[in-house]
């Protein structure tokens, strides 16, 4: 034995699923309300709740690991929707800043949709999108160690 802690695969993969649906979902949805008037509220309110529950998600999702639980997807899934939180918070704070009239005023200037993207919500959601990568594939790396 070398004294590494056993890792589950399945439950890598299984967390990494949650994590990165829940979070492509929020930020669509977040687009998605940043054209209402009261949607940077929203965002903003978002934020906060899930800076709220990052840490206690975190621990949530320890303490639901361990050999007393059964087998099975069920709780990998529960510690993989304690982490969303915190893999959501990049993912909101760069939405928030975000100005309102942006992609009204790029269209405007005759920016084109891939023109946009690549030179607009790239630029803009890129790093986010990364931090929260990296804290998505950390989280099931955890989830996976903890399953093992």
């Amino acid at each position: 034995m070398s004294g590494l802690p056993a890792f589950s695969v399945p439950a890598l993969v299984v967390s990494l699923l949650v994590e990165s649906v829940a979070a492509g979902a929020a930020c669509g949805l977040g687009l998605l309300l940043r054209a209402r008037p009261q949607g940077r509220r929203v965002l903003s309110g978002a934020r906060i709740g899930a800076l709220a529950l990052a840490i206690p998600g975190w621990m949530g999702a320890v303490m639901l690991s361990g050999p007393w639980r059964d087998g099975g997807a069920g709780p990998v899934v529960m510690q993989a929707v304690c982490l969303v939180p915190l893999v959501l918070l990049p993912l909101l704070r760069a939405l928030d800043r975000l100005p309102p009239g942006l992609t009204r005023t790029a269209a405007g200037l005759g920016a084109g949709r891939m023109v946009r993207l690549r030179g607009l919500w790239l630029p803009l959601l890129g790093p986010s999108a990364l931090a929260a990568a990296v804290l998505a594939v950390a989280g099931a790396v955890m989830v996976g160690v903890l399953d093992g």
